[in-house]
């Protein structure tokens, strides 16, 4: 009877579990193509219009304008760090764990590891930041700077993320021993969403390998290391139930159609003007 009883309740945990990597995937896929949005709308795209710059047409890997402007290209990051800064406040506030909870998180994450954006520009010397700082000099200073203001912002924002994320492991509302496979399968799904998108990009296939997997899978794979950083703080057995616990139809439903959205429509471009 005990080894039944075992059994009932190891698959019991295998289903949960399974389960919230259903629903974190989901969420994935929406907080990645928000995060994407916030980008390339509220940044690029409103920055253009207070500085009266035409846009041409409009991505999930960039915008097209008829001119050059420091502060549209500027505008893209800066609009990710407010918006991750102001979702992870707001999960710092919360005393309760929910599904909206988890996506807020995974929201910030990807809004905040942007910030990765500044260390690519500065090595590869395109991109947003590099059209930033074209035409000042010394070049190799402000690639210098730059690169370290990338570092900086980054690596504190994996410590920021860990230390949100700290307080629902404490509180046992969150296993530890899942949180890495639940972050993973987040960062996979919208890593994929993105990527899948650039496919379509009207621009330049080599905007799949920049814009599409390096956006994604690369400059967001700082959200990997923060099981890790949780890991050394507490104990391998803290923590006793994965989070979500249990299936989202709703948010499975809201990945499919915002996925679909994000990959038809803005994958291939919107074009402005004739």
């Amino acid at each position: 009877m005990k080894r039944v009883m075992t059994v009932q309740v190891v698959s019991t945990v295998n289903t949960s579990l399974r389960n919230s990597i259903v629903t974190f995937s989901a969420m994935g896929v929406v907080a990645c193509a928000l995060a994407d949005m916030t980008h390339e709308v509220l940044g690029h795209v409103t920055a253009a219009g207070l500085a009266g710059v035409r846009i041409v047409s409009l991505s999930t890997v960039a915008i097209q304008t008829v001119e050059a402007s420091r502060l549209v290209a500027a505008a893209g990051t800066a609009a990710n760090l407010v918006v991750g800064a102001v979702c992870l406040g707001l999960v710092n506030r919360t005393s309760k764990r929910t599904n909206w909870t988890y996506f807020t998180w995974l929201f910030a994450a990807f809004n905040l590891l942007n910030s990765g954006y500044l260390v690519a520009s500065a090595l590869m010397g395109n991109g947003d930041w590099a059209a930033v700082i074209r035409g000042l000099s010394p070049a190799w200073a402000w690639r210098c700077a730059l690169g370290i203001v990338g570092v900086t912002v980054y690596v504190g924002s994996i410590r920021w993320l860990a230390r949100s994320m700290a307080p629902l492991v404490e509180r046992k509302e969150v296993a530890l021993q899942d949180l890495r496979r639940l972050v993973l399968a987040g960062y996979l799904a919208g890593g994929a969403v993105l990527t899948a998108a650039s496919v379509f990009n009207p621009i330049s296939p080599k905007l799949i390998l920049i814009s599409g997997i390096g956006a994604s899978f690369v400059l967001s794979a700082g959200l990997l290391r923060v099981p890790g950083i949780l890991e050394r703080r507490f104990s391998a057995e803290s923590g006793a139930a994965s989070a979500p616990s249990s299936l989202s139809v709703a948010w499975v439903g809201c990945a499919l159609i915002v996925g679909i959205i994000f990959i038809a429509v803005f994958g291939p471009g919107i074009r402005f003007g004739g």
